[in-house]
């Protein structure tokens, strides 16, 4: 019943917490025939036991809920201290969809993206070509979109549909609207972070609102095409195959932006429980946000490798 109260306690729901009791339950029957003991037993005894379930026919989905459901279990052993470590978090599995497509870039190098993104001064020696004031307002803009990539993890999708009236900067909070496929939110704006958005606000979009034909209350505003002096109308900003080229030029790990949100919600996974970090990223359901646990990977995979892949 300990279990169960600290599954509840990470903010699980009860069919979860039910699900994973099972399974932990079905782990230990299987330590119990080599008269091991949960509180002692290490990385090979579960692939062993993913080995067992895998002859018997159980699926990969099936067999990577057991892997979640002890990592669960060995991590209430831990602070129960019970055991010092948790051999079940950075074991994956061969054979299933693999949620680590990215490379995972640190809370450091994300923060080192935002704070050394290149924004140009009004007096810029630039500052006399006729292209020069859009091409300002749109640096200023996208270090604003980038600083809600690397601090709130949203998506491209997601910037689009922030209104003027999401932001509570008095507050230092932000709406951010889901969509068809992400859950609606409200979000904690860092410190660093509100100056950009305040001046953003109050005088660049401003002047962007002067290249709109119609007004908007679209928080995010384009500048006109090439030989344009107008944006007949707001939509989906076009700005990130050209911000991407700029962000590979300050750190060649840098890939896109879906490998931004796989590292943020990688690093809310170990400074938060499940169902924070469920909402935090706007996931409809726990499992999509399990499965960036598999991210948190160090030297200990290297010795998972040692023993017999698991299909």
């Amino acid at each position: 019943m300990d279990f169960k109260r600290y599954l509840k306690e990470q903010g699980l729901s009860k069919t979860t917490i039910e699900a994973y009791h099972y399974n932990t339950l079905k782990f230990i029957s299987f330590l119990d025939q080599t008269n091991t003991e949960a509180e002692t037993c290490s990385a090979k005894e579960i692939l062993l036991y993913v080995s067992y379930l895998q002859k018997k026919g159980v699926d990969a989905v099936t067999k990577k809920m057991q892997l979640y459901s002890l990592k669960h279990y060995f991590s209430f052993l831990i602070e129960h201290k019970k055991r010092k470590d948790n051999p079940a978090k950075k074991i994956k599995l061969q054979g299933t969809q693999k949620p680590k497509i990215y490379p995972i870039l640190t809370p450091q190098e994300l923060q080192s993206l935002y704070e050394n993104y290149p924004v140009p001064k009004a007096d810029d020696k630039r500052s006399h070509h006729n292209w020069f004031t859009g091409y300002r307002l749109s640096k200023e803009r996208n270090k604003v979109i980038l600083g809600l990539f690397v601090h709130q993890g949203i998506t491209t999708a997601e910037v689009s549909r922030i209104l003027v009236d999401d932001l509570d900067l008095r507050n230092g909070k932000i709406d951010i609207r889901g969509g068809r496929i992400g859950k609606d939110r409200t979000l904690e704006l860092k410190s660093n972070q509100i100056l950009d958005i305040m001046e953003y606000q109050y005088t660049t979009r401003n002047e962007l609102l002067k290249y709109q034909e119609q007004n908007t209350g679209q928080f995010f505003l384009s500048t006109p095409a090439s030989g344009k002096t107008k944006v007949k109308e707001s939509g989906t900003l076009s700005i990130y195959k050209r911000l991407t080229e700029e962000l590979k030029e300050q750190n060649p790990k840098f890939i896109n932006f879906l490998q931004v949100r796989a590292s943020v919600i990688t690093y809310w996974l170990k400074n938060y429980n499940l169902r924070q970090v469920q909402y935090f990223a706007g996931h409809k359901h726990i499992l999509s946000t399990e499965m960036y646990l598999i991210n948190d990977i160090d030297d200990l995979q290297k010795e998972i490798e040692n023993f017999h892949p698991i299909g």
